[in-house]
């Protein structure tokens, strides 16, 4: 016998079994998403022709629209859920339309999704939402459903907790006193469909600015959008363009050259998000903002105004009367000066007034 036989076949069988045990290629990464996300800062009202108009075109565009209505962050899901489906179906009476909810199975749930052009979550707590479909920031396959919809075209909309639970840091709930004092913000995992944006509802409603911006430099995200009340913003994750849709303001809020003083927060860059705003996302990331000086003359003050009447807020009309001249609004536990800065947008500067 060949004394060369035994090794040659030795060798053979142990690249063999080598070829076996060795780990399969990694699969190729997903295609990048190219699908719309709409944030819907909440009180979203039946008529609120741009807003269902935008859907609706939005959902027609990877193919025969098709809307699935997820009620997970619903207390009353199915009173909500009959309401939208109302809405929707007077807008596009015959437009396809089933609803997801929280205790519908992942099977069901995942199917209903593939099927779907358009996803709209409804509002209530966004920590049900990510309790569902992203607990402790887990991938599910709902979410992974949700992805490919985005990489298919599709359009992922929210309106209040469907709005704030849309980037990989999300905002858990409480008032701007509370994050901007000792014990800070309360951020946590989101569903991630955006990554490099923190976004807020209800937002000079309820004058989250200050929370904003905590939540922010706590999260260490640059770039933030708080939506107004029947306010939207419509982000083309292919493009990373930024658009207000409707007659309602939302604000940009940009904390890339924030400078601590203390407990306050200096140098804060903000942009009234109005009709047909369009701000490319990517091209600010990549540069750094210029806050204007702040001016040596008295600031105008704002008179607050009580929850409820719309787009008379004062957070509101400071941002938008800031880029015409400085001014100034006290809120329970902070101070708000806000002045223009050299491109069109505002400088801020928060100031904590008691500890």
């Amino acid at each position: 016998m060949n004394p060369l036989r035994p090794t040659l076949f030795a060798l053979l069988l142990a690249a063999l079994f080598a070829a076996c045990a060795a780990p399969a290629p990694a699969p190729a990464a997903p295609p990048a998403a190219a699908g719309t996300l709409l944030l819907i800062g909440g009180g979203l009202d039946d008529d609120c022709r741009d807003v269902f108009t935008r859907l609706l075109a939005l959902a027609a565009r990877p193919g025969p629209p098709h809307v699935v209505v997820v009620t997970a962050a619903t207390g009353d899901q199915e009173d909500v859920w009959q309401g939208k489906l109302a809405a929707l179906r007077t807008w596009a009476p015959t437009l396809p339309v089933e609803v997801v909810r929280r205790e519908t199975p992942t099977a069901a749930t995942v199917a209903a999704i593939d099927r779907a052009t358009a996803l709209l979550f409804t509002g209530g707590d966004q920590s049900r939402i990510t309790a569902r479909y992203r607990p402790d920031g887990a991938d599910t396959p709902e979410r992974q459903a949700m992805l490919r919809l985005l990489q298919r075209g599709g359009v992922v909309a929210g309106a209040s907790a469907g709005c704030a639970m849309q980037g990989e840091r999300m905002l858990l709930g409480g008032d701007s006193t509370a994050a901007l004092g000792p014990e800070g913000p309360r951020v946590g995992p989101g569903m991630g469909f955006v990554t490099d944006l923190v976004t807020d509802s209800h937002f000079f409603e309820r004058d989250r600015l200050g929370r904003l911006v905590a939540a922010l430099e706590q999260s260490d995200t640059r770039l933030g959008i708080g939506v107004g009340e029947d306010a939207c913003v419509e982000i083309d994750l292919g493009t990373g363009l930024l658009r207000g849709i409707g007659p309602r303001d939302s604000l940009l809020v940009d904390v890339g050259g924030l400078v601590r003083d203390g407990a306050h927060r200096r140098a804060v860059h903000a942009r009234c998000i109005g009709p047909d705003t369009v701000v490319d996302l990517r091209a600010l990331a990549a540069r750094q903002p210029q806050p204007g000086a702040r001016p040596a003359a008295a600031p105008v003050e704002q008179r607050e105004v009580e929850p409820g009447q719309d787009r008379q807020l004062a957070s509101w009309r400071l941002c938008r009367a800031a880029a015409h001249g400085p001014q100034a609004l006290t809120l329970a536990g902070h101070r708000l000066v806000a002045w223009p800065a050299a491109d069109g947008g505002v400088t801020l500067d928060v100031e904590v007034t008691e500890p």
